[in-house]
């Protein structure tokens, strides 16, 4: 069904129709993306029996009426599909859920027929009985003629024992000689002429009964047949319905596994962003040179970019033969014509058609000697077939025009035809390997030059279309590369005219500037795409850190407001005790202030770092500063996490990273210093002449990888945020061993690899996580 469809798919010149079948094609493919291929499975051609159902008394035999049921069962099947990808594609959901449900006919063939066709004994009561009499009638006729074979004397009538039928009648096998002794019916005689298959007399009736029961089952059995084909008839419409949808929904899914094969693009059908008609394919690949890549993967489709416009709609391309020119033209005609019939196209992102009216192709010679036409003849006759219907809605393809004549001649009718199109308004694509026509479309307003490139160096086409530049044949070159004589090819170029060589050379020195063009273009276009990338991720890392130092306030804040509760209680427990004793009133009052500061700073919560103060690891009986309660004290216990300290009459339990450990006091010195115990278990050394950076390139793997472990503690320890491993390119095994070190690495929060300032690829930058 879809196959034929596919076979007869023509393009439709109206844009609403274009723009309906490219969506069913994109439905397709997201259904087949969301919910994998559709169970069709094996559905027979059914349009026989549906014809032969159609006339009223006909009856279908039950073979071809069986056939219908697959069709029928794939009908659910489909729509439980459908139901499935309604989230991803809902119009094409919708269609499948729409199909015509015939569960009752579908039911009625499966109970009725057998997988061959055959009518089963549930298709009717009255067939039901009618077998079961049957089976009772030749049981017992079966045993009756069987108790011949134990009469008297039966070793003299059989040779061989065994009941059989012949006519419709069951008889037995008597051996001719003993005719006379066996009353009976013959029905046949074997070959041979020594055994006679007799009837037995006495058995006549039940046979002729068994027979009248075999015409009654017979009867019932088409009485059946003819049932299921009315029902069937009843139901034509749904059905051809059904088969016009399915087939339908057959095409789309296939349109849709293609051009995910192909990796194809949607494209806009219609007027360009101006509102006028424009050509603009990047990438374009020829989907028969990419099924041939499929197959052979060595041969890669090299792509080409296709681009007319309203303003200049002739396109003129030059260049060597086999180079790819008309390749290019059967490109461009192809994806006009697959655009307007619901293809996706093998190209890039951003692909735009207008849609054509017409498409005329004059491509490969039409010579004929039967018809007396010569190359030139046969070109003059489609070109005026062309020029009686070309119009401002048609594309026309022109290979090798002006060819098969003389070049004077031939560049002058070439020049003429590219004229009167660009008159009419058709877009016209065509190659030459005429110089005249090259200076024509560079210098005539509406039209372009194009040129398959050609690599001079390596005396091989590259298959790229390049715009705005002229080609020249490489004629000698070739020839030179396929084995030319060297002295053929030097008395060839000194033929050749002194202007004809000054401008070959002059368009080869611009292909090889544009080449260079090219790849200086490429070579900033990647690197915009690395400065994006690098600044999406700066961008991250940026977000992360300020979620990060959010997070880190929140939590600093709630842990302000449990230590506001402790001082709050301290503070009326150091009052009370302050009024209790015998201290003046200035003193109290001063004793208040101060306590009121500290829970004044308690209440505002952790303040910034304060610069120039000592740090390290507290220990009991260090000299330390809580510097989010602006407190000074003496540290009593450390408990993990927690440490205990008294500042003056208060004494609170806060986070050791709450802690700055400063210089012991000045006096009485000798006291402090004995008091507190020895810390050489607990800090942890300075690092203050870390590099930011390791040198890897020369070591070995194994080398690299105690390096890389030592520095790494070494640059944890001296606070450094980040550092830069450099590794080099060379085979990618450092690469790779500092890749895995980092990334199991309990120091390292996360690693990148260096821009191309920091020594792109050679490099790897290194985020180290901070210490508490």
């Amino acid at each position: 069904m879809g196959g034929e469809r596919a076979l007869a798919l023509e393009p439709s010149t109206d844009p609403g129709t274009i723009r309906a079948a490219l969506s069913d094609t994109r439905q397709g493919r997201l259904a087949l993306a969301g919910g994998g291929p559709p169970p069709w499975e094996v559905i027979p051609d059914v349009r026989a029996t549906l014809d032969r159902a159609r006339t009223p008394g006909a009856v279908a035999d039950g073979a071809d009426l069986r056939g219908l049921v697959p069709l029928l069962e794939a009908q659910g099947r489909l729509a439980g599909y459908g139901r499935s990808i309604e989230g991803v594609a809902p119009d094409l959901s919708a269609a499948l859920r729409a199909l015509p449900p015939l569960g009752g006919l579908r039911d009625l063939l499966r109970r009725s027929l057998d997988d061959d066709g055959g009518v089963t004994d549930e298709a009717s009561p009255a067939l039901r009985r009618l077998r079961r009499r049957l089976r009772e009638l030749r049981r017992d006729l079966v045993k009756r003629l069987e108790a011949h074979f134990q009469a008297p004397g039966a070793e003299h009538l059989f040779q061989e024992r065994y009941v059989t039928v012949r006519h419709g009648r069951y008889v037995l096998p008597i051996m001719a000689s003993a005719k006379g002794r066996f009353r009976g019916i013959v029905h046949d005689r074997s070959q041979s002429g020594a055994t006679l298959f007799v009837e037995p007399e006495g058995l006549v009736e039940d046979n002729n009964e068994l027979v009248q029961a075999i015409r009654d089952e017979e009867s019932e059995v088409l009485r059946v047949l003819a049932a299921l084909t009315d029902a069937v008839r009843e139901a034509l419409p749904e059905l051809h319905t059904l088969l016009e949808e399915m087939g339908r929904l057959d095409l789309i899914f296939a349109l849709a596994d293609l051009a995910e094969r192909m990796g194809a693009v949607e494209p806009t059908v219609g007027p360009g962003p101006a509102g006028a008609p424009e050509i603009s394919i990047r990438g374009a690949r020829h989907p028969l040179l990419l099924a041939q890549g499929w197959q052979d993967p060595e041969r890669p489709v090299v792509p080409v970019d296709l681009a007319l416009d309203a303003e200049r709609p002739l396109l003129v391309i030059t260049g060597p033969n086999a180079g790819g020119k008309t390749v290019a033209l059967k490109t461009l005609g192809l994806f006009s014509l697959m655009a307007q019939s619901g293809f996706h196209l093998p190209a890039q992102e951003g692909a735009r058609l207008p849609v054509f009216e017409q498409v005329f192709t004059i491509i490969g010679d039409e010579q004929s000697v039967a018809e007396n036409l010569s190359t030139f003849s046969a070109f003059v006759r489609q070109l005026r077939a062309v020029l009686e219907h070309v119009d401002d809605r048609s594309l026309v393809l022109l290979d090798e025009l002006g060819a098969g004549t003389d070049p004077e001649d031939g560049a002058a009718l070439a020049q003429a035809v590219l004229e009167e199109l660009a008159a009419r308004g058709a877009f016209c694509a065509a190659s030459t390997h005429l110089e005249p026509l090259k200076a024509f479309a560079a210098t005539h307003p509406r039209a372009r030059n194009a040129s398959v490139e050609f690599d001079g160096e390596r005396l091989e086409p590259t298959f790229r279309l390049v715009y705005d530049q002229p080609g020249q044949s490489y004629a000698l070159a070739i020839g030179a590369r396929l084995g030319l004589p060297p002295a053929l090819i030097e008395r060839a170029q000194a033929h050749r005219s002194t202007h004809g060589r000054a401008l070959q050379e002059l368009l080869a020195r611009l292909d090889a500037r544009d080449r260079q063009d090219a790849g200086r273009a490429a070579l900033i276009e990647r690197r915009e795409v690395e400065s994006a990338g690098l600044l999406a991720r700066a961008r991250e890392e940026l977000e992360a850190a300020r979620t990060q130092a959010r997070e880190s306030l929140t939590r600093a804040r709630a842990e302000a407001q449990r230590l506001l509760g402790e001082i709050r209680r301290a503070v009326n427990e150091e009052w009370e005790r302050l009024k209790q004793s015998d201290r003046n009133r200035e003193s109290l009052e001063r004793s208040r202030k101060r306590l009121l500061e500290i829970t004044r700073r308690a209440s505002e919560g952790p303040a910034e770092d304060a610069p120039g103060q000592a740090g390290g690891a507290a220990v009991p009986g260090d000299h330390v500063q809580i510097a989010h309660l602006g407190l000074t004290g003496e540290v009593m216990a450390v408990d993990g996490a927690g440490a205990t300290v008294r500042a003056g009459a208060v004494t609170v339990k806060v986070p050791v990273r709450a802690l700055r450990v400063l210089a012991p006091p000045a006096a009485p010195g000798a006291r402090s210093r004995a008091a507190a115990p020895a810390r050489r278990d607990v800090r942890v050394p300075e690092k203050t002449d870390v590099a930011s950076e390791i040198q890897l390139i020369g070591r070995t793997a194994e080398e690299a990888r105690d390096l890389v472990e030592k520095y790494l503690d070494d640059a944890f320890l001296a606070g450094l945020p980040s550092v830069r491993v450099i590794h080099g390119k060379g085979t990618g095994t450092l690469r790779r061993v500092v890749h895995e070190l980092l990334a199991a690495h309990p120091l390292v929060a996360g690693q990148r690899p260096g821009a191309p300032r920091e020594g792109g690829e050679g490099a790897t930058i290194a985020s180290l996580r901070v210490a508490d």
